[in-house]
């Protein structure tokens, strides 16, 4: 998944299962294989401050801002900045839960090429 991949993904099911996945390091597979037995990290603020916890623990320390009263950026008006491990990342959301997930999958490298050197997929 590339970084673009992750600043376009919208809230629900496949971000919060790769939130589940790859920030709490559980297997990819959700609870009975029902995808929406899993945490709404994407939309729920009160879940989605465990991700906030998490990447505090991971030596992440972030920063959430409301943006509503910047005209430039109408339909994503939440961010989040992650300072941490020698890295900054900033990623805006439409919702401040949405902001922080995709934050957090950036931060753990969810971008970085596949062990078979970025092939997987290829024919």
């Amino acid at each position: 998944m590339t970084r673009d991949e992750i600043l376009i993904m919208q809230s629900g099911n496949k971000l919060n299962q790769l939130v589940w996945w790859k920030i709490f390091d559980m297997n990819p597979t959700p609870p009975n294989n029902d995808i929406k037995l899993l945490p709404d990290y994407s939309n729920d603020m009160n879940v989605a401050w465990s991700v906030v916890e998490k990447m505090k623990s991971l030596g992440y320390e972030p920063w959430l801002m409301n943006e509503q009263k910047y005209k430039e950026y109408p339909s994503q008006t939440y961010a989040c900045k992650l300072y941490g491990n020698g890295e900054s990342i900033f990623v805006r959301g439409k919702t401040m839960p949405h902001a922080i997930c995709r934050a957090a999958l950036l931060a753990r490298g969810l971008t970085q090429r596949e062990p078979d050197g970025g092939k997987s997929g290829e024919k």
